[in-house]
């Protein structure tokens, strides 16, 4: 498909495999959502990052990619929205996971607890608690990401939507939208 350029750390969850990706793509440039390179320090994970992501798209991708940056007290997460595909990339924001899949009675009780679980699923409860006090902004950030108009949503976790995306994002941040 191509030469990899951009390594991305979307989140201040998801970050720990970048120094990997780097040794493999020594020419690919990193950036990481603000938080990650404090958060890496504090458990011990030595990752180099050329740049912090912002609200809006790095201007080698603006082009092709629209962004948001959806900022909580504890987790910041770049959305991603490729045009051409009219498709949107989220990382923990929605997680829904697939029942069938879940082997263990334990962790599918979790996951339904959680609020997770396909068809149902959404940003995990214990998440969304940590957007208290920025419940405006997870907001604003939710009628972009509407806004789009996106086809499909691809999820980190769990099964994506491959269609209906604008109402599976209403569905899953009614929490917010209301």
């Amino acid at each position: 498909m191509g030469e990899v350029t951009w390594l991305i750390a979307s989140n201040t969850i998801h970050y720990a495999g970048v120094p990997d990706w780097q040794k493999t793509y020594p020419k690919a440039v990193a950036f990481c959502a603000p938080g990650v390179i404090k958060r890496a320090k504090l458990v011990g994970i030595a990752v180099r990052f050329d740049g912090e992501l912002a609200d809006s798209a790095e201007t080698d991708w603006a082009d092709d990619i629209q962004q948001v940056l959806v900022r909580g007290s504890y987790l910041n997460e770049a959305v991603f929205f490729h045009k051409a595909s009219q498709t949107l990339i989220l990382t923990d924001l929605i997680e829904n996971f697939e029942p069938q899949k879940i082997k263990s009675p334990f962790w599918r009780f979790m996951v339904r607890l959680f609020g997770t679980m396909d068809p149902d699923g959404s940003a995990p409860r214990d998440m969304r608690a940590t957007f208290i006090g920025h419940r405006g902004h997870v907001r604003k950030c939710v009628e972009t990401m509407i806004g789009w108009n996106p086809k499909r949503v691809i999820l980190a976790h769990g099964r994506w939507y491959q269609d209906n995306a604008v109402a599976e994002l209403k569905r899953a941040f009614r929490w917010v939208l209301k």
